[in-house]
């Protein structure tokens, strides 16, 4: 007879530690952390047989990794058009006026 236990334990969710990280770094540093820290508890959670907290924590580092990554991206678009209507201007207008 096997030693197979009598339940199967359900598959371990996906962590989101890495897009966490790199959002953390490149993108919305304060709101990343967020994300890295639920993402770093959802295998300690799992390995002690919380399944419904590991996956809770799992939901919770997705959303806390994709907000600011479109945070960021929604700000780095409206800088770009900010710098791009700057630009526009100050070509029209003949460049940088000389005050001195």
């Amino acid at each position: 007879m096997e030693n197979t236990p009598s339940y199967m334990a359900p598959p371990k969710p996906y962590n989101w530690l890495v897009p966490a990280i790199l959002v953390t770094l490149f993108c919305c540093n304060y709101l990343g952390v967020v994300g890295v820290v639920y993402a770093a508890r959802v295998e300690t959670k799992y390995n002690l047989g919380d399944y419904a907290g590991a996956d809770n924590d799992a939901r919770q580092a997705k959303l806390w990794t994709l907000v600011p990554l479109a945070v960021g991206v929604i700000a780095w678009i409206i800088l770009m058009v900010f710098y791009g209507a700057l630009i526009t201007s100050t070509m029209r207008s003949g460049g940088v006026p000389n005050t001195y």
